[in-house]
Order: C-alpha cells, then sequence, then structure tokens
C-alpha cells in the first residue's frame, strides 16, 4: 500500500485537522533522486520506456548521449552496440556492400571515366594549323609576394619540346620539381592544352607548383587552367618566332610559359 493510501485510510478515524498537517508536511519533504551512475545504458533506457516523461532519467540519458529508441549509444559504446547487432563483422577490415544499378546507368558512368585534364573548349576559336609547329620551352615561376606585376625567378620548373597540332599540344620534356614530378607520365598524359588563333594556349594540364626536396612530403600535381591572360605575349602562326604564356596559379605566385625557336614542321616528323 503506497503512503498516500495508507493516510487517506486512516484519516476516516482521525480529525480533519491532524490529516491536513500530516499531508501538508510530507508533500513539502524533499524528494530523494537516485544515484543512476552505477546503472547501466540498458536499465536506464529500460526504465525510461516504462517512465517516459521522468526528467531525471532523461538528463541522464543526455548526459551519456544515450538514443534508447535504437539501442545505440551516440559516444563511444557505439561501434560495440552495431557490432554486437551483427551489422559489422568481426574483423576489422574494409568491408564491401552490393550496389544495385540500372545497367543503362552503370553503362553510362563507365563510358565517362574521371579525367582531371577535362576543359571546354567551345568558347573559344582554336587555331586550324596546316603543319604541327614545333617550339622549345621553359616554364618558370612568377612571385607576386614582393611585386604586384609579378617577379619572374631565374629557374626552370620544367622545360622541354612541344609540338603544337590541331588534336594539341605533345610534350616531350622534364619537370624539375622533384618528388613526384619526376614520373614523365605527367607530361605525356595529363596535359589537355591547344592553340587559339591569337595565339594562346587554352586547356588544363598537371602543374607541379612547389619543390619537394629529399626527406619532403610528396606533393600532388594541382591541374591549372591555362586561359588568356593579360600579360601574355601570343605566339604568332603567321610569323613564328617566340611566345611569352603567363598562367595564374595561387594568389602569391603563377608561371609563363616560354616558347622560342618554334616552326613549322611536317606532319609527320
Amino acid at each position: 500500500m503506497s503512503s498516500l493510501s495508507f493516510i487517506g485510510h486512516y484519516c476516516k478515524g482521525v480529525g480533519a485537522f491532524f490529516c491536513s498537517a500530516l499531508l501538508a508536511s510530507l508533500l513539502s519533504f524533499p524528494v530523494w533522486s537516485a544515484d543512476m551512475s552505477g546503472w547501466s545504458d540498458k536499465t536506464l533506457c529500460r526504465l525510461m520506456a516504462s517512465a517516459s516523461g521522468n526528467a531525471d532519467y532523461l538528463a541522464e540519458a543526455k548526459r551519456r548521449k544515450l538514443d534508447c529508441d535504437s539501442g545505440v549509444s551516440a559516444g563511444k559504446k557505439s561501434s560495440k552496440s552495431i557490432s554486437k547487432q551483427g551489422l559489422l563483422p568481426k574483423n576489422k577490415g574494409i568491408v564491401f556492400y552490393p550496389l544495385k544499378l540500372d545497367p543503362k546507368v552503370k553503362q553510362q558512368l563507365l563510358a565517362n571515366p574521371i579525367d582531371k585534364t577535362a576543359f571546354d573548349f567551345n568558347p573559344y576559336q582554336l587555331a586550324s594549323l596546316v603543319n604541327p609547329i614545333k617550339c622549345q620551352f621553359n616554364l618558370r615561376r612568377v612571385q607576386y609576394t614582393d611585386d604586384v606585376k609579378g617577379r619572374v625567378e631565374h629557374w626552370d620548373m620544367a622545360n622541354g619540346n612541344m609540338v603544337l597540332t590541331n588534336d594539341g599540344a605533345k610534350i616531350n620534356g622534364n619537370w624539375r620539381m622533384k618528388g613526384l614530378s619526376k614520373d614523365p607520365s605527367y607530361l605525356k598524359h595529363e596535359v589537355n592544352l591547344k592553340l587559339t588563333k591569337a595565339g594562346h594556349l587554352v586547356g588544363k594540364m598537371a602543374y607541379f607548383h612547389l619543390m619537394v626536396n629529399d626527406g619532403e612530403a610528396l606533393e600532388n600535381p594541382v591541374y591549372v587552367n591555362f586561359t588568356p591572360h593579360q600579360r601574355s605575349k601570343p605566339l604568332d602562326v603567321n610569323n613564328l618566332n617566340k611566345g611569352e604564356l603567363w598562367v595564374d596559379v595561387e594568389d602569391w605566385a603563377g608561371g609563363v610559359l616560354y616558347l622560342k625557336r618554334c616552326k613549322n614542321i611536317s606532319p609527320s616528323s
């Protein structure tokens, strides 16, 4: 029998004034709060289910970051709870889940691989070359930290030969930035540049902006857009000699590509 039921029964035989005083003293007595620090998450969730409006239970669950609806703790115990439910394998390796794709969608995805040098040439009037043009080139860094107009550094980031055709530029050369730039495939396979009628190079290519010395972490290339630059001196396709083509890379630095000793060659060269 609860205390209040007992008091109600007792009040049948005593005065109303005495009962009123007894009830007031019990209701004003401070409520005892349970120490829940030793309770398990499971126990706390079970009690919350039976007394969902209990403020103390809710506060303790919030402190523990419990989600009793799913039975999963949002804290450090979440991985244990998931593994017990069989959602993760016992080994901690990579898990592959099959993905069902419509055959047409799958074919479309496979037919369009990610191309880091993809570039839209449609906005530009490209040169129509009767014969390929072969030039020597060297690429140098331009710093803007101490000169807003740009200061060209007197050393080559890359150099070699470049052949310009209607299909694009083909480069036979070397990056000199060490690290990953030593791989010649970047200049052979990750360059997508074409010459415009006005003599500018437009397109995108893998670009090594920072020198990597021995013992330093390797630097992946950035992929830089070449577009007509206001400081460029374009290559005159009707009077071949040389060109100076600038490119923006970062706020503090860019590059300038020098073309020199340019000449027409036969298509088979």
